[in-house]
């Protein structure tokens, strides 16, 4: 620290590499079962991202960040993602610090709590057409919806501080699986074919009720191209 008493020590690099982690795993993970099970209920939006990943990237490889300009397709389908099924539904708590008067009518007495209806702003029909419809082209235009990032990563000082990095790994992880793999509804014991709902586990991070569902490879190439990128890892 150059001996002016303001650095950090290791013990604090320590815990704050592990707050790193906690906070994103727990949420990057949820954010992406919402996504597979968005793909098994709306199978045509996996069809028309993993057209827009052949055409842009080809056989020959898997996506990478360079190749987000040019699949605005799939990065729509991360944005969805985010707003279809928001992990923090009810975000991180607030305090008034002075008393508020919202709206010219609502007194808010400093030291009240405040939690962010995070679910309802991502699924206010007022706001979002067919809220409960998984569909990556509402936020073009003519319709132009409202990017869910301003409110699903949080606010003001408690805002999400790796919300950036969350981001890029959203992207590529979403590409990847879509380039690589089929997500579709499995097949029970008497071989019909399951059926997935959006249902949630009740918690200050939400995520899916486990649903049946069943991934594969796209074809042997793909396989193939898999089973290199984990050799290579």
């Amino acid at each position: 620290d150059g001996g002016g008493g303001g650095g950090i020590d290791e013990e604090d690099i320590k815990w704050t590499a592990a707050s790193m982690y906690g906070a994103g795993v727990e949420t990057s993970t949820s954010t992406l079962e919402g996504f597979v099970l968005a793909m098994v209920m709306f199978p045509e939006v996996q069809r028309t991202a993993q057209r827009e990943i052949d055409r842009v990237v080809g056989p020959g490889r898997l996506p990478s960040f360079q190749d987000q300009p040019s699949l605005p397709y799939t990065a729509r389908v991360v944005t969805e993602a985010l707003r279809w099924f928001p992990v923090v539904p009810m975000g991180i708590a607030h305090t008034a610090q002075r008393d508020i008067v919202y709206d010219d009518r609502c007194l808010i007495p400093a030291g009240s709590y405040l939690l962010p209806a995070v679910w309802w702003f991502c699924h206010d029909p007022d706001v979002y057409a067919d809220p409960e419809a998984f569909d990556p082209d509402r936020y073009r235009e003519p319709r132009s919806e409202p990017d869910p990032r301003g409110v699903v990563f949080g606010f003001g000082r408690r805002v999400c501080p790796g919300r950036y990095f969350a981001d890029a790994s959203l992207f590529i992880s979403v590409a990847r699986l879509l380039a690589a793999f089929t997500i579709a509804n499995d097949v029970d014991e008497q071989g019909r074919e399951t059926t997935a709902e959006l249902r949630h586990r009740p918690s200050m991070t939400s995520r899916p009720v486990k649903f049946p569902f069943k991934i594969v490879p796209r074809s042997a190439k793909h396989e193939a191209l898999i089973r290199g990128e984990n050799a290579s890892v």
